[in-house]
């Protein structure tokens, strides 16, 4: 018996709407925490500075350039902290994205299938090379889509975000070498061998949207309707 891939307009929406509305929570409400990181360090170090020189002085002598230059060094200490803070938000919310994509595609192939197959969630589509199987089932190859270049670029990145340096940094950097920070011929990922301890990868607010419109392309590109192979 065959079973069917059914995409009406109304499926393709939501999931559309899915998507956009994972990205809007970063831009509306979590990277607006992060504008003004500069101003905040220096108020912080300017804090610093007043809470100790308003304290009682027990020392014939306090130095206020002394103090005035450990407030400095705090200040860069926490603009440093606030600066990765953000970097590490905007990597989690990279990785998360083509997570959110995957469990999509998983959940809606398992309840098509179900139609037909006894089906169970739980081994069923556990990795993205499943997940194309399945669709090409159906007729489908997800692979020769326009936007899957630019998704399998998200799909390496979310693993180099998670595991750091090994095979997905690899070829992620033979197809997208711009990712990757360097300077002066310093490759960072080398050096510090990490893409969450360190600011190691070129991502920002627009990697996540360009990355966001490519997943939204994947459900305008798959056909309403798609049928399985006969067995």
């Amino acid at each position: 018996m065959k079973s069917q891939l059914y995409v009406p307009e109304k499926t393709r929406k939501y999931l559309k709407s899915e998507i956009s509305s994972y990205v809007e929570i970063y831009f509306q409400k979590l990277l607006p925490v992060f504008k003004d990181i500069e101003n905040d360090a220096e108020n912080y170090a300017k804090d610093f500075y007043d809470n100790f020189m308003s304290q009682p002085a027990y020392d014939e002598f306090i130095d206020p350039a002394s103090i005035a230059e450990k407030a400095l060094e705090i200040g860069i200490e926490h603009f440093s902290y606030l600066k990765l803070g953000k970097y590490n938000l905007t990597a989690t919310w990279h990785a998360t994205l083509y997570q959110l994509w995957e469990q999509q595609l998983r959940l809606f192939l398992f309840r098509e299938m179900s139609h037909v197959y006894k089906l169970e969630i739980k081994t069923f589509c556990t990795t993205i090379e499943r997940i194309k199987e399945k669709f090409l089932f159906h007729n489908v190859d997800i692979e020769s889509f326009p936007c899957w270049p630019r998704i399998n670029e998200l799909r390496l990145l979310c693993n180099v975000i998670k595991h750091g340096p090994g095979d997905s940094e690899r070829k992620l950097l033979e197809i997208k070498p711009d990712l990757f920070k360097k300077d002066n011929d310093i490759d960072y990922m080398e050096v510090y061998k990490t893409t969450l301890l360190e600011e190691t990868l070129n991502i920002d607010e627009t990697t996540l949207q360009n990355y966001k419109d490519a997943l939204l392309s994947f459900w305008d590109e798959i056909p309403e309707r798609n049928y399985s192979q006969e067995l």
